[in-house]
């Protein structure tokens, strides 16, 4: 668990990027400061043998070496120090050298000949010579393109290799040393930026079904940690809003169920008990059927609103003239309440025609329909219109009736929301036929509208899309 934090992990990889960091910036230092040393050596060598191939110590340089000693010394002075000499004629062979050089012999290699020979210095290092690496210069004298003589200096670089290995002893303790604070400090520093990540952590471990109304803390909403604690309490708000409708809806369902299990029970028991003629027996098994049916149009609306909301609704879609299935429903509404004496009326201004389910569209009109007629008062006007708006196709029912307060209106397609609230059961109906509009809409691509105002009527409007013409 310890090594799956992300504690664990950030500081790991704090460690392990300043370790390349190091390695690559201490590889760079100690190559530029090998470069620099070898440079100084090749300086200090060539100013040397450019002074012993000076016309000056030409008479010299087959001298002897105590007198080559001692004339070097005094021409080129501290210079000299830890220096080897040693002057070759064209063929090869040793002219003259300082003491230096006695018991140390400074190979002339083929290449380095010929390259002598041609005019050329060459610089070459040595690894075999001594413990330490000996860097020679060889410079050529030349008379009018003829090699007269070679002139050799050697010097130790030991100097050189100790500099370099006291840097590497330095690097070798302080990128450690460095990792190691750094990974304490990056442990440190990632404790700290994790902590508002431990805290969301414990507070949302309190939060549970029964008390979804708490919210995180957000103590800077701009930054990463801020905005995923933001993000949590929108989620938790949406979360208590589904908590709070599937408990409304529980509630609801119970409430809706009770009542006609109830008076199902009720005059089941008056019946058994007082009921004695066949009429009386009738009487109750048509109450009995009444409450029957209502539980089954309970349940039908909730498992279509359930298929719907899930996504198992299939739409069996088809070309359909609206202005027909309007006539049609408008027709049998007129059957619904005679007694009221209601003007129910269609008004198409062109055919139109979309891609819809034809029973699912008579459920959503007849809804409509229906409403509009259980609402509008006795001798009332209902108008169905038909028209277009813009890519959509516009059915819009208008009454007379009762209204819907403001307050009501952006309610009335929740499940069993009604407008009365004392639930009459002969005007509310089971408070599902307004969802089921909405959701049917919806599926199959349109939307629903309402504009009212209590006294005056309602208007609701259906907006179909229109087919997409090729």
């Amino acid at each position: 668990m310890f090594f799956r934090s992300i504690r664990f992990s950030l500081t790991l990889w704090y460690a392990v990027t300043l370790a390349v960091i190091l390695v690559l910036f201490s590889s760079f230092i100690y190559l530029i400061l090998q470069n620099q040393l070898n440079k100084e050596i090749d300086r200090e060598l060539l100013t040397v043998a450019e002074a012993v191939a000076s016309p000056t110590l030409e008479p010299f340089r087959s001298a002897g070496p105590s007198v080559f000693d001692q004339v070097l010394e005094d021409f080129i002075g501290t210079r000299l120090a830890g220096k080897f000499i040693q002057v070759l004629d064209g063929g090869g062979r040793t002219t003259a050298s300082s003491k230096s050089s006695e018991g140390l012999r400074i190979p002339l290699s083929k290449t380095v000949s010929r390259r002598a020979w041609a005019g050329k210095v060459t610089y070459e290092t040595k690894v075999s010579l001594d413990l330490y690496p000996v860097r020679t210069i060889t410079y050529p004298i030349m008379d009018n393109g003829r090699l007269l003589q070679i002139v050799q200096v050697s010097t130790s670089m030991r100097a050189a290799a100790e500099t370099l290995d006291k840097v590497l002893v330095v690097f070798a303790v302080s990128i450690p040393l460095a990792l190691s604070l750094w990974s304490v400090g990056g442990w440190f520093l990632a404790g700290r930026a994790l902590k508002p990540v431990d805290f969301i952590t414990r507070s949302a471990q309190k939060i549970t079904a029964e008390n979804l109304g708490l919210r995180l803390e957000v103590v800077n909403p701009q930054d990463e940690i801020g905005r995923l604690a933001t993000t949590f309490n929108d989620t938790l708000e949406r979360l208590e809003s589904a908590f709070r409708r599937v408990k409304q809806f529980t509630g609801d369902v119970s409430h809706e169920l009770r009542t006609p299990l109830t008076i199902l029970r009720g005059e089941t028991e008056v019946g058994l008990r007082w009921a004695r003629e066949p009429e009386e027996f009738r009487e109750l098994f048509r109450s009995n059927l009444e409450e029957i049916n209502r539980m089954s149009k309970i349940i039908e609306a909730l498992l279509e609103l359930s298929r719907a909301e899930e996504g198992g609704l299939k739409l069996e879609l088809a070309p359909i003239e609206l202005e027909d299935l309007l006539a049609e429903l408008v027709q049998q509404s007129r059957l619904i309440d005679p007694d009221k004496g209601l003007k129910i009326t269609l008004t198409a201004e062109k055919p139109v025609t979309v891609r819809g389910d034809w029973l699912r569209l008579r459920q959503i009109f007849m809804n409509l329909l229906d409403n509009a007629v259980s609402y509008t008062p006795a001798g009332g006007d209902i108008s169905v219109i038909l028209d277009t708006s813009g890519a959509f196709a516009r059915v819009m029912f208008v009454d007379s009736g009762i209204g819907i307060p403001a307050d009501d209106l952006s309610h009335i397609f929740e499940r069993f929301y009604r407008v009365d609230k004392a639930r009459n059961r002969a005007d509310g109906g089971c408070g599902l036929g307004l969802s089921l509009v909405r959701t049917l809409t919806e599926a199959h691509g349109g939307k629903i509208e309402v504009v009212s105002e209590v006294g005056k009527g309602s208007v609701f409007t259906v907006y179909l899309p229109l087919p997409v013409s090729v």
